[in-house]
């Protein structure tokens, strides 16, 4: 299993749909700040996938109260699980879906759209 790592990088550019981040590849998730939305991102087994830093069961953050074990994002503020590909609740108690965002390797590099 690995920790989020502590460090978030803020991002902050004109309106675009899709927004560059400057990370490396990793399967630990990494904290970034697009635009004022906190997320994780991670790759995973050379996808990249983007979440919400956000449990939708108690707002506890992942990247201080979290761990990415293969696919599952484990929130340990209650327990809740979710798949961190789609955002979907696999364990209670949280019921409700985390946000995802689209995610892409572009001209300009890694991309993430709000």
């Amino acid at each position: 299993m690995s920790r989020p790592s502590g460090a978030t990088v803020s991002y902050d550019h004109p309106p675009m749909p899709w927004h560059v981040i400057d990370i490396a590849a990793s399967s630990t998730p990494t904290g970034v700040r697009v635009r004022g939305v906190d997320m994780l991102v991670a790759d995973i087994d050379g996808e990249w996938f983007a979440v919400e830093d956000r449990c939708s069961h108690a707002n506890c953050s992942f990247i201080t109260d979290g761990e990415l074990d293969a696919t599952t994002l484990i929130c340990n503020c209650h327990g809740s699980e979710f798949d961190f590909r789609t955002g979907e609740p696999l364990v209670m108690p949280a019921r409700e879906a985390i946000r995802t965002f689209p995610i892409r390797q572009g001209e300009r590099g890694l991309e993430v759209e709000l």
